[in-house]
């Protein structure tokens, strides 16, 4: 099995490579729109004769002419522009098969071209004796915290903020692993509790960025009262920046955490299957017809975005790969107001955020894991019940109270479930 792996080190450029990696930012901005502008134009010409549509073999082999026009894009390694151009290749083939949305432009101080060698780069020695030799820079001054494995394939460099990192992408040829045998478990995510498993373990939200938000807010200020374009704007960009990259560094690092946890210990991790993006919409509407509870909704939006909801099922998908386990998405309607002793359906059993009494029969469990319990009987091909939600198909609520009647009524449709 090929598995792709991933290597991020702090890098410390000097003051002269680092205004060259400017230089070459801005001439690879250029160069994407340039590159954009003539597939946009070749797409409005097909509508009207029979114009043939650019590749990025094409656009590539149109280099040797430009770079030899222009000196600032001739400083910039060909491999950087031609890695450029395909992924500028790779946006319009995901745009084309709707996977996503039309690549954009590239505007000043708003997106950074991608710095990206496919070949001549060499990461060598460990710790802070380590070094990245990158085409035209030489030798970059690098944390390597630990060894790469495998055949390295590319390096980016990427700026955070004020920092430089070097993230080298490998490739690692691993055995095919067995199907794991350890025991399944269900993750309900939340905001109070980040995640919930069907054993009974639960995980405080750290909620990062909420932490840092009166300080985000008041160096968010200070940007906009510096004169724009300014170097004291600039610094106070910076600051601004640094307190993003900590709450996120906060946020990844729990992430990461829990995701090996769940790998490690478990053959079968079920989650649910979330619209995140649809749930975290705005409700503020139009003038014609304004929303409900605007700043309510807001803080659950923030609470939900701060908890990397999507991002835990994104590092649980490659993190299960080598140990031979699998990341199961089950539906989610009516999770929280499901029984997990009897069954029954009624909004009524739940009782707070965190407390879940059966109106049926009694039964008393934190909230979050009695869904997380339905997640997994939801996610278990061995329940009837369960069965068409594990395979994506709409489940029928067979004890769903759709009326509010008397307990006994309840009661005689909880017993009716139990076998026997």
């Amino acid at each position: 099995m090929l598995l792709r792996k991933a290597f991020r080190y702090r890098v410390y450029p000097t003051a002269a490579q680092v205004a060259r990696l400017d230089a070459w930012e801005h001439a690879l901005r250029w160069l994407w729109n340039l590159a954009h502008e003539q597939r946009l134009m070749a797409h409005t010409r097909r509508c009207k004769v029979d114009a043939k549509y650019p590749t990025a073999f094409d656009q590539i082999n149109e280099l040797t002419d430009l770079r030899a026009e222009l000196p600032w894009l001739a400083d910039v390694p060909r491999d950087l522009c031609a890695q450029l151009l395909l992924e500028l290749d790779k946006a319009w083939q995901r745009c084309f098969k709707r996977l996503a949305r039309a690549p954009r432009w590239k505007r000043k101080g708003r997106d950074r071209a991608p710095l990206i060698a496919p070949q001549a780069f060499r990461v060598g020695g460990l710790g802070r004796d380590g070094a990245v030799i990158f085409p035209k820079l030489g030798r970059l001054r690098t944390v390597v915290h630990r060894p790469i494995v495998g055949k390295a394939k590319t390096c980016a460099l990427v700026r955070d903020g004020d920092a430089w990192f070097a993230a080298v992408s490998c490739e690692v040829e691993i055995a095919d692993p067995l199907p794991s045998t350890k025991p399944a478990v269900a993750i309900d995510r939340g905001v109070v509790n980040l995640l919930a498993d069907s054993d009974g373990r639960l995980v405080p939200n750290p909620r990062p960025f909420e932490r840092l938000r009166d300080r985000l807010a008041r160096a968010q200020r200070t940007v906009a009262r510096r004169k724009k374009g300014s170097k004291n704007q600039q610094k106070a960009r910076a600051v601004v920046a640094r307190l993003q990259r900590t709450a996120r560094r906060q946020r990844d690092a729990v992430l990461h955490r829990e995701s090996a946890h769940y790998a490690k210990n478990h053959g079968a991790v079920i989650v649910e299957r979330l619209q995140i993006k649809n749930m975290t919409a705005s409700a503020a509407g139009t003038l014609d017809a304004p929303g409900t509870n605007v700043r309510a909704k807001a803080g659950l939006n923030r609470a939900i975005l701060d908890g990397g909801w999507g991002r835990f099922v994104e590092m649980l998908r490659y993190k299960v790969v080598p140990v031979g386990a699998t990341v199961v998405e089950v539906p989610a309607a009516y999770s929280s107001q499901t029984c997990a002793e009897c069954g029954v359906v009624d909004a009524a059993s739940r009782r707070s955020q965190s407390v879940f009494e059966c109106v049926a029969c009694g039964h008393v469990a934190h909230a979050d894991t009695n869904a997380a319990k339905i997640l997994l009987r939801r996610g278990s091909h061995g329940d009837s019940l369960w069965r068409d939600a594990a395979c994506g198909r709409p489940v029928k609520q067979e004890l769903r109270v759709a009326r509010r009647g008397t307990r006994s009524t309840v009661e005689a449709k909880a017993s009716a479930f139990r076998p026997g």
